[in-house]
């Protein structure tokens, strides 16, 4: 499993934007404006604890994360129906080439088989000539 530093790492690569991790000096600066403002509500980790905002940050680095994992997959998936689709789509194109090429052989030769073989006028018709008599008479 994957700790939360290494979850960020790789949405930082991957180009996604990540919330800064609360750093202690930023949770002071805040604690104080926030203890100036009491009312002010306008920083949503002003008045928590390093502890409290490290849980946050990590909460927010977590749901990134699985948004990021579940885009990627989704994506994935559909990378991979394409390129089935498109391997059905050449299979079929390869049987309907295959089919014509065949089936015009096959209608070919049927055509032949069907029509009778005709007889050259020679062989057709009896001349008188016994082989090896010659035609000039």
């Amino acid at each position: 499993m994957l700790t939360t530093d290494q979850k960020e790492a790789i949405l930082r690569v991957a180009g996604v934007a990540t919330p800064a991790f609360p750093s202690p000096g930023a949770l002071w600066r805040q604690q104080w404006q926030h203890d100036a403002a009491p009312g002010s509500r306008t920083n949503p980790q002003a008045g928590m604890g390093p502890d409290t905002a490290a849980k946050q940050w990590a909460h927010a680095i977590n749901t990134l994360f699985v948004v990021y994992s579940a885009a990627r997959t989704a994506r994935s998936l559909l990378k991979a129906e394409e390129a089935r689709q498109l391997s059905v789509l050449r299979q079929l194109q390869c049987h309907a080439r295959a089919d014509t090429e065949t089936g015009s052989a096959a209608a070919s030769s049927a055509r032949k088989a069907r029509r009778p073989r005709r007889k050259s006028h020679a062989m057709g018709r009896s001349t008188g000539v016994r082989s090896g008599e010659s035609l000039d008479r």
